[in-house]
């Protein structure tokens, strides 16, 4: 069990490197018709139809401030599972690319320090150096707030 929970899945969003745990990651998909929600905050672009299952999108790059980029065939999305007060649901995340699967011990990843960030590190988990790069891994858990979450669930209902 130790293995994978050491595992994370490095992407790129504006050329910096990210991950996220691992055993968060359903699966990764290459661009899917959104359908777009409306009165939601700029970055949740919308929804997908993955095999019948309604799952909500997520733009990094506009919840983190960067400017945000047409989408094109070689835009991916990660497909993580959310938990939150009793509750599990499916949310994609668009990114730039995926990069890797790296194997990091707890003791190889630092605290943030709150200076030379262009996003909030609220939502930072730590940063690891690998090989010669820098890699910050993300506490998805916090990307969204719980409002946020019941607002996504309340649109897909309607």
């Amino acid at each position: 069990m130790n293995e994978i929970k050491n595992k994370y899945l490095v992407f790129t969003i504006e050329k910096e490197q990210f991950a996220i745990s691992l055993p968060l990651v359903q699966e990764v998909i290459s661009y899917q018709p959104i359908y777009p929600l409306y009165d939601v905050s700029s970055y949740l672009k919308g929804v997908i139809n993955l095999r019948g299952k309604i799952i909500p999108v997520l733009d990094l790059r506009l919840k983190f401030g960067l400017p945000e980029v047409a989408y094109t065939e070689r835009t991916i999305f990660i497909i993580i599972n959310l938990e939150s007060e009793n509750q599990s649901s499916l949310l994609g995340l668009v990114v730039d690319s995926v990069k890797d699967v790296i194997t990091l011990d707890e003791s190889e990843i630092q605290q943030p320090h709150e200076i030379g960030f262009k996003f909030k590190s609220k939502y930072i988990h730590g940063i690891a150096q690998y090989h010669d790069d820098v890699v910050i891994i993300l506490d998805i858990q916090k990307i969204l707030t719980t409002e946020e979450i019941i607002e996504l669930h309340e649109q897909i209902k309607e």
